[in-house]
């Protein structure tokens, strides 16, 4: 039989307040950093905008454009509306810091 030990419980805890704000702003850190991140989520802008409007005026390949797609509404970013990819609050802070 396998004895259960402090590891595992430190293993299976969620992080405390302090630890998830460090986190939380960890990834604002690391998706504000990156350019093509910064571009999508500033052509997103306030009105959100189509995957094919983001294709056509970033000039990405599709591959490309849905991994970076895919982080943002990872990490909740980006939602998806209507059609529309649209920021979120998170999404609209990146916006602010990067103007």
């Amino acid at each position: 039989m396998v004895e259960k030990d402090d590891l595992d419980d430190m293993i299976m805890t969620k992080p405390g307040p302090r630890e998830a704000k460090k986190i939380e702003h960890d990834m604002l850190n690391r998706a504000a950093s990156n350019p093509v991140r910064r571009k999508i989520i500033k052509e997103i802008g306030i009105y959100g905008a189509s995957k094919e409007e983001l294709l056509k005026n970033l000039g990405m390949q599709e591959a490309a454009f849905k991994f970076q797609i895919d982080y943002l509404l990872h990490q909740e970013l980006l939602m998806e509306d209507d059609g529309k990819y649209r920021l979120t609050d998170k999404g609209i802070e990146i916006l602010e810091i990067n103007k």
